[in-house]
């Protein structure tokens, strides 16, 4: 009895961490609006020849163009930044 009252409480608090780390878009497009855009305007994100097919790609482009612009983005930015872009344009599940 102890044993599974005391996973059902693990099993809550990693579900609390989840929650609390979920990515937040709102914050993703004022990181975007604030340092992408320096590059680039939001039309390389329709163009019909896209390089990007898949969520992975997604965060990894984001990854590539933080690094590339030395903006030292924590991981939890890159998933905000990747969230709206996900969310306004590529729609991936």
């Amino acid at each position: 009895m102890k044993k599974s009252a005391a996973l059902i409480i693990l099993s809550a608090a990693f579900m609390l961490c989840g929650l609390t780390q979920a990515a937040d878009a709102k914050r993703g497009e004022a990181l975007y609006q604030a340092n992408c855009t320096r590059c680039h305007d939001t039309s390389v994100h329709t163009r019909p020849n896209s390089i990007i097919h898949s969520l992975d790609a997604l965060k990894k482009r984001v990854r590539f163009c933080e690094t590339n612009a030395r903006l030292k983005w924590s991981d939890e930015q890159i998933e905000d930044v990747t969230a709206w872009l996900n969310q306004t344009f590529y729609k991936f599940k």
